[in-house]
């Protein structure tokens, strides 16, 4: 599955692995001889697979459909081809790049590891993001997450996010959820394409998340985010940093998640860099790392 099949514009040029993949769920744009043979191949092997796992084959058409799947999908068989059955997975290109998208911020949160506030004097213009996202699309990049300080604060936010997602590439944005607050921002976050809303929150306890962010009301603007984002059909996340603060909340903060409907929630350590070496004696014990473990082998 080595090769080119087919060109789309001047400079963007797809696998035989993505062609093929186009061609099972319909998609004739890339069409060639070689991905016509690979797409009857794959419709064959991909439905066996399907149905021995107790799906159905018309399953793996639908979900192809989707450019993000198929991109990703591809990138893995493409990684096959080239290097075999390895642990990890070599790729030829990375499957997800993180992009810390700006320094700015509108919370003050204890723990910021790179101490976010205003805008950094050397952060990309639009037409250099947009270069960017070019270039990750030539490598075949299969996802972009757009990171802190927080995202939805800078105005090119949702041009970037369009263009990575008109490129085929599935878009996540991990974000502190005040602008979701606002419907409409999030609305045109969807019509951007999208795909997953991770928001962050530190606590079940309103005002005990709000220090920890540093602004009064955070809580229930991040609540109200995840709510939208959720109405909206997003797939969706909680992430919260695990500290002695929080340490016994776990429960808790696995309840809001269900009583919210989230489909995902993400347990990170906090690492004292940043504003968090002014509390870094927040940090966990080793003793301490092994209660949410515990917790989390419970009834959730």
């Amino acid at each position: 599955m080595r090769g080119l099949a087919a060109r789309a514009g001047a400079d963007r040029s797809v696998s035989v692995a993505y062609a093929a993949l186009a061609l099972l769920a319909g998609d004739k744009k890339y069409s060639c001889l070689l991905a016509r043979f690979y797409s009857v191949v794959l419709d064959l092997s991909l439905g066996a697979c399907a149905r021995w796992l107790g799906g159905r084959p018309e399953d793996v058409r639908q979900a192809v459909a989707d450019p993000a799947v198929r991109r990703g999908l591809a990138l893995v068989l493409e990684g096959l081809a080239r290097y075999g059955v390895t642990i990890p997975q070599r790729l030829p290109a990375p499957f997800l790049v993180v992009w810390n998208f700006t320094n700015a911020c509108n919370l003050r949160c204890a723990h910021c590891y790179q101490r976010a506030g205003g805008p950094s004097p050397d952060e990309l213009a639009l037409e250099e993001k947009l270069d960017l996202v070019r270039q990750l699309d030539r490598a075949g990049v299969a996802a972009v997450a757009f990171s802190e300080g927080e995202p939805t604060v800078h105005p090119d936010l949702l041009r970037v996010v369009s263009e990575a997602s008109s490129a085929g590439m599935y878009t996540a944005l991990a974000t502190n959820g005040i602008r979701l607050a606002d419907r409409g921002y999030a609305e045109k976050l969807k019509k951007a394409g999208l795909n997953y809303v991770e928001v962050s929150i530190d606590s079940a306890d309103p005002d005990k998340h709000d220090k920890f962010r540093g602004v009064r009301g955070a809580w229930e603007k991040a609540v109200k985010g995840l709510k939208n984002a959720i109405e909206l059909g997003f797939f969706t996340g909680i992430a919260t940093t695990v500290t002695k603060l929080n340490v016994d909340e776990i429960d808790e903060i696995l309840d809001l998640a269900e009583e919210l409907g989230v489909d995902r929630v993400v347990f990170f350590n906090f690492v004292p860099v940043g504003r968090g070496e002014r509390i870094s004696s927040l940090d966990l014990s080793p003793e301490e790392r092994e209660s949410p473990q515990e917790a989390l082998r419970g009834e959730h």
